[in-house]
């Protein structure tokens, strides 16, 4: 809990002096509760946030400078997922005057990715902490996607357990979709790395884990880290495309080959409504950006790095897409 809210304070009628509370559109809905309990969730869910920080439990995903993740658990409630956005200095709460702060944009774009249908995880509540007019930390509660790994970490496991090619392809169709409803629909994500990207399948009941998952999609995808989302009104261009591509081709393991990534390519294109020559377009501008960069992405050990060849690059963009399209149903 922020040292200067008192445990008293959760249970009060209105946020402490210097706190301002932005509840989420589908709160109500989600969670059952009032406006007023809201409130008062939110701050418990940030005290325990701490507690959690501070016994460096397993339950935190994430504890930088800038940052710190984890998921909490309240009697009555589902797991949730808190972020804090630390003070940076007043520097960075000056910027935020003139700008959308990082709270506010993860509220207002993972509110609307959640109406598209591209993320499970639902922000319920914003608290800043302000001073002398100026946003200095902030705290995003949203649910947290229940059953669910990164994307990074799901690959090798499954790679490691051998695994089926039919289910390696029934995976890369639906992310390609994903990845091309995403982009079809406007948004794009700055750092879309397979870390920032959770998936979940059926649980061990057999019991389907998100929404979107069905007998014919048996693994659902979920985007995180909202505040590095931009939406534009049009399609998202053929650059921030090429620069989702660098990044999750950089951050995905090299048993996942060129032909996989070639059909992947393929699935997304046609989804978009893209030509091959767009796509091979799309590759060069993907290809420039990875150049003398080697593939680093996070398995159950920790970080794994591997050099990806030159020559695999070149073959990427030298044999089209033609050859590699895939001939699923």
């Amino acid at each position: 809990m922020p040292k200067s809210v008192s445990k008293d304070a959760c249970l009060c009628q209105r946020p402490p002096n210097g706190f301002h509370i932005k509840i989420g559109q589908h709160s109500e809905s989600i969670t059952g509760l009032s406006d007023h309990d809201i409130e008062s969730m939110a701050f418990k869910a940030i005290e325990e946030h701490e507690r959690h920080i501070e016994l460096c439990s397993e339950t935190v995903k994430k504890n930088s400078p800038e940052t710190s993740v984890s998921i909490v658990s309240l009697s009555g409630l589902p797991p949730l997922c808190v972020k804090h956005f630390k003070n940076r200095g007043y520097g960075y709460s000056i910027k935020g005057a003139f700008r959308p702060t990082h709270g506010a944009r993860a509220i207002h774009y993972g509110t609307l990715l959640f109406d598209a249908g591209l993320t499970s995880a639902v922000p319920i509540v914003l608290v800043q902490k302000s001073e002398w007019g100026f946003v200095r930390e902030e705290w995003l509660v949203m649910t947290a996607v229940e059953d669910a790994t990164e994307l990074d970490r799901y690959l090798v496991n499954r790679i490691r357990a051998n695994w089926p090619d039919d289910e390696k392809y029934t995976l890369i169709q639906i992310f390609a979709k994903f990845l091309g409803a995403l982009h079809q629909s406007g948004a794009f994500h700055t750092d879309l790395k397979t870390c920032n990207i959770v998936v979940s399948s059926r649980n061990s009941s057999g019991k389907l884990a998100l929404p979107g998952c069905n007998d014919l999609n048996p693994v659902s995808f979920s985007l995180i880290d909202y505040d590095d989302i931009r939406y534009y009104s049009n399609e998202v261009s053929l650059k921030e495309r090429a620069k989702n591509f660098a990044q999750l081709f950089l951050s995905t393991p090299s048993d996942i080959n060129l032909n996989d990534r070639s059909k992947f390519l393929g699935i997304y294109l046609d989804d978009c409504d893209k030509n091959e020559d767009y796509g091979i377009e799309l590759v060069k501008a993907a290809r420039l950006r990875m150049k003398g960069k080697s593939l680093l992405y996070v398995g159950p050990e920790g970080d794994i790095a591997e050099d990806w060849p030159a020559k695999g690059q070149d073959d990427c963009c030298a044999h089209g897409l033609k050859i590699r399209k895939y001939e699923g149903d």
